[in-house]
């Protein structure tokens, strides 16, 4: 038995199977909005390829992507419930901050919009980050976030224009397997309270609202 990751809330549709803390597979496609063609296929595959029956779902819920937070959620609700399989929902900035090793501070951007970017702010505790702060920033407001945290740029929608702002910049992608370390401290979900973490509304609703 092993886990299943997912996380389809950027540009990227990553997904890992992970079995007693190692990495048994994982892939990263940059796959833009054609997570919904590519996402079956390659659960598919992963599970061909390890021949691991799935005892949990990890799944990434944003911020992030409107239409591939949906595409991911709505595929792990059918697997889940065909299978009675449990589900964990994660953070998308959870996962992303174990991109770097815990120590000190951290803070993550991910631009979303032309002038918009969400970002997230963690401190390190006994080997394991904690999230301190998610919210949106104006990239005009971005250098003002800064105190004496690492910073992390995820690689989506023009992400090197606002890399100058900043001295030393990490680059870093969503990597599925990484939402199994935050995750393992969370209880499984009610399918049925299992949505999106939106920051700000989807765009179809923002405009209809105006």
């Amino acid at each position: 038995m092993a886990d299943l990751a997912l996380d389809t809330s950027t540009s990227y549709l990553s997904l890992a199977v992970v079995k007693d803390d190692i990495t048994l597979y994982e892939k990263n496609v940059y796959s833009l909005k054609l997570h919904s063609v590519l996402l079956p296929d390659e659960i598919e595959k992963a599970l061909k390829i390890t021949r691991e029956r799935i005892e949990r779902i990890f799944v990434a819920i944003g911020p992030g992507s409107f239409t591939g937070l949906r595409v991911g959620l709505s595929l792990v609700k059918g697997i889940a419930l065909a299978g009675d399989i449990p589900v964990i929902g994660v953070p998308t900035f959870d996962g992303l901050a174990y991109n770097i090793p815990p120590e000190g501070k951290l803070l993550i951007i991910m631009r979303y919009r032309l002038s918009k970017t969400y970002y997230a702010k963690y401190r390190a505790n006994s080997n394991r980050w904690i999230c301190e702060k998610i919210d949106v920033a104006e990239v005009t407001e971005l250098p003002e976030l800064v105190t004496d945290e690492r910073i992390a740029i995820v690689k989506e929608h023009n992400y090197r224009e606002i890399a100058y702002m900043f001295q030393n910049p990490v680059f870093i992608v969503p990597r599925a397997s990484l939402l199994v370390i935050p995750g393992r401290e969370k209880e499984p979900e009610v399918l049925e309270n299992l949505v999106p973490l939106y920051i700000e509304p989807p765009e179809a609703e923002r405009i209809k609202n105006l």
